[in-house]
């Protein structure tokens, strides 16, 4: 009868460490995703590397104190790799307009991007350059700069740049 008991107890104490373990762990969609109004989930950088012609996929997590009216993409080929202050105003090229029927203030929106097959149909990228050099030479190489602008419903807008280097 004891090895029934011990068996009993032993079985009582796993299920306690089984149950513990389980509902201690939290649920990944609970968890805060940044603290900035346009955060990236994928890619999980602001800077990234991609082919000419891949797609670049992307989801963002909006999240703001206000209702959220519509997220806006566009992009720009940066061959002089002097931008330093870009805006959503200086693109012409714009790719994404999304609309939200809601009023919610977080939103999480997925899409793709095709990267450029060059800086123009006659001139191919410069791609990264990551050799070792003595003495060191910058890397030369081009960068399409994609900008998400999300415009909230009393006119205020938060921009967020995701700036894809060439390789």
């Amino acid at each position: 009868m004891k090895k029934n008991s011990s068996f009993s107890k032993l079985i009582l104490l796993a299920s306690i460490a089984i149950l513990t373990t389980i509902s201690c762990n939290k649920n990944d969609d609970d968890k805060q995703v940044g603290t900035e109004a346009i955060n990236f989930v994928v890619p999980d950088s602001t800077t990234i590397f991609a082919n000419a012609g891949e797609v670049v996929d992307f989801t963002l997590y909006l999240a703001i104190d206000q209702a959220i009216d519509t997220i806006r993409g566009g992009y720009l080929i940066d061959t002089s790799m002097s931008i330093q202050s870009l805006s959503f105003l200086d693109l012409q090229d714009i790719f994404f307009v999304e609309g939200f029927s809601d009023s919610l203030n977080v939103q999480t929106i997925s899409g793709t991007f095709t990267m450029p097959s060059g800086v123009n149909d006659t001139i191919p990228f410069r791609q990264y350059f990551s050799g070792n050099t003595n003495p060191f030479i910058a890397p030369d190489f081009d960068a399409v700069r994609i900008i998400f602008r999300m415009e909230a419903a009393d006119n205020t807008f938060f921009e967020k740049q995701l700036k894809i280097i060439v390789k």
